[in-house]
């Protein structure tokens, strides 16, 4: 019997590339998406947003009915909401709670991270903001402002000292962040408890919003510092299993941690190490070979 996979979220770019090398290593898969939409060799059943109260027990039903023997989230809003729930028809890839929550909200993040001696930007919310000259010291201009729980580049703007009543207007549901020039890198972690981790550090080489924003191509990169620093990051948060981290390089060089996700990344298909941890973790095999029709 060739085991069943569920990824959820399967319409965006972490689920799409995720249950693409599913396929390919021989699983059947099936997925979720809140849009009805077709993917190749892949059953989709549409569901409710994560914040909806019918999404665990609907994601649940279909674990359940479907057989699945693993189930992979890839969705952002989701993890919290799964996280919390203590018991699951299936395994479940995903990190514990306190980790999940810290990595959901980048300000929480950004503290954690901070404590632990981990390197980050300087960060700040808008409530602090006092004057050019202040926010000029403390994250120096121009600046990043993201939204603290959000996922990929959506409503991530560079902004300069004559937006300051702009970031004052913001909100503290927003994070404000020294902005780093150098090269980014998405490095693909998979956090084991046995402490023999798997990091597979990935360079940027486009980005869709120019300086910000998801990566439009990526290529393999062997900078042994940034994957220190990705594998620390995901330790000192308390996480598990598979994560999408992004970290630039200052103009020193020195690398720091811009954002941590706590799920499979849309350039996972770059780093097939950490699907093929997450199935030795299980007890699955890496391919399965399906049982000829006779």
């Amino acid at each position: 019997m060739i085991p069943t996979i569920l990824v959820t979220g399967i319409g965006g770019p972490a689920g799409r590339s995720l249950a693409r090398q599913l396929v390919e290593r021989g699983y059947r898969v099936i997925g979720t998406d809140m849009r009805a939409i077709d993917v190749l060799d892949v059953t989709v059943y549409q569901v409710p947003a994560a914040a909806d109260p019918t999404f665990v027990e609907t994601l649940r039903m279909l674990t359940r009915e479907n057989g699945a023997d693993l189930v992979i989230p890839t969705v952002s809003e989701e993890l919290p909401v799964l996280a919390r729930q203590e018991t699951w028809p299936a395994p479940l890839a995903l990190a514990p709670l306190e980790g999940v929550l810290l990595a959901n909200d980048k300000w929480l993040t950004w503290q954690r991270l901070s404590e632990c001696g981990v390197s980050v930007p300087r960060a700040m919310l808008p409530s602090h903001v006092q004057s050019i000259e202040h926010v000029a010291q403390t994250i120096g201009w121009p600046c990043i402002a993201k939204p603290r729980i959000g996922r990929g580049g959506r409503d991530v703007r560079l902004y300069h000292a004559y937006d300051i009543d702009v970031l004052r207007a913001l909100g503290d549901h927003y994070i404000l962040q020294e902005f780093i020039p150098g090269i980014e890198y998405a490095p693909n972690v998979y956090i084991r408890g046995n402490g023999d981790d798997v990091v597979v550090s990935l360079r940027k080489t486009a980005l869709k919003q120019g300086v910000v924003g998801n990566a439009v191509s990526v290529v393999r990169d062997t900078s042994s510092d940034v994957a220190a620093l990705a594998r620390a990051a995901g330790r000192a948060l308390g996480l598990s299993g598979a994560l999408d981290i992004d970290i630039r390089r200052r103009g020193d060089r020195t690398p720091v941690v811009l954002e941590v996700n706590a799920r499979f990344g849309a350039n996972s298909a770059y780093a097939p190490e950490i699907l093929g941890a997450l199935l030795e973790e299980i007890g699955l095999p890496q391919y399965c070979t399906p049982i000829p029709v006779i």
